[in-house]
């Protein structure tokens, strides 16, 4: 009996020592690569390549960019995430091209953001389109979609915040569930350009998430009657053009929209169900 205390008295001051040791890495400070670094010592890191597939957009809105009065936009795809060593990255792809695809190392089982956006003339004016590795991994393949794009454009702002360090974030990350996060937005959300995605972001990040921020701003119904502007659309990739003399739900508050002659401030009028709709300077 004497042998066995002596030899589990030996035992408990060995995981002392272990544990403190891990803490004492676990709580090295700094964000960025250097957080990584720490938590990298203690696991080996692992990766894996993935090919990243854009998405389809609306063919009307796609037209009408091509073909607007300005003599047709240059559409490219825009490809962003966040390498092994949270670094961000990017990369390109023509738009008309027929390589719609890019290969990608992930950290693997680490929850990683694709974001992969339409721009136009090389701004980013619409909303991305994403996918989330691993959750969206099929074989070694992840499709973006315009509906996940907003659940990785969350993750890549958790990951990317200034103010915390980066190890604390990507921790964070890990044990959140966001395959059904997408889930249930894509149950509860039918328009996600009108989601505050900064709320769920904030929710996220202090323990306090639940479905109910899961919902769209409001909206109000009116008809779109501009003739200097031939077309309005929401800022998204998947959304259909409204175009003059048709009637369409438009968001409470001020919002930028695409429009046939660039991008424009969508407002309602004052005590009044009709808009107000201002250039803005590129």
């Amino acid at each position: 009996m004497k042998t066995y205390n002596y030899f589990r008295l030996i035992f408990r001051a060995f995981w002392a020592v272990f544990a403190t040791l891990i803490l004492a890495n676990c709580r090295g400070g700094g964000g960025g690569g250097g957080s990584f670094q720490a938590l990298n010592e203690l696991v080996p890191l692992q990766t894996e390549i993935c090919s990243i597939t854009v998405p389809a957009p609306n063919q009307e809105l796609a037209a009408l960019l091509c073909t607007s009065s300005s003599g047709g936009a240059n559409l490219a795809w825009h490809i962003k995430w966040l390498s092994p060593e949270g670094k961000p990255e990017t990369a390109t792809l023509d738009f008309e091209g027929t390589n719609h695809t890019v290969s990608i190392e992930f950290a693997k089982n680490r929850p990683t953001p694709v974001l992969v956006y339409l721009t136009v003339n090389g701004k980013e004016h619409i909303l991305p389109a994403g996918s989330i590795y691993p959750v969206n991994k099929s074989g070694n393949t992840l499709s973006a979609s315009w509906l996940n794009g907003t659940s990785a454009e969350v993750l890549m702002q958790i990951l990317t915040k200034a103010d915390q360090p980066q190890k604390d974030a990507q921790h964070l990350c890990n044990y959140f569930n966001w395959q059904k996060l997408q889930e249930e937005f894509a149950k509860r959300v039918d328009e996600p350009w009108l989601v505050d995605i900064d709320a769920i972001e904030e929710k996220i990040c202090t323990g306090k998430f639940s479905v109910s921020v899961l919902k769209e701003g409001k909206t109000f119904e009116a008809v779109f009657q501009y003739t200097e502007t031939e077309w309005i659309c929401p800022p998204y990739g998947d959304a259909r053009p409204v175009r003059t003399g048709e009637s369409a739900r438009f968001p409470a508050e001020t919002s930028v929209y695409l429009s046939s002659s660039g991008t424009v401030l969508v407002q309602k009028e004052t005590a009044k169900n009709a808009l107000v709709i201002t250039e803005l300077a590129e």
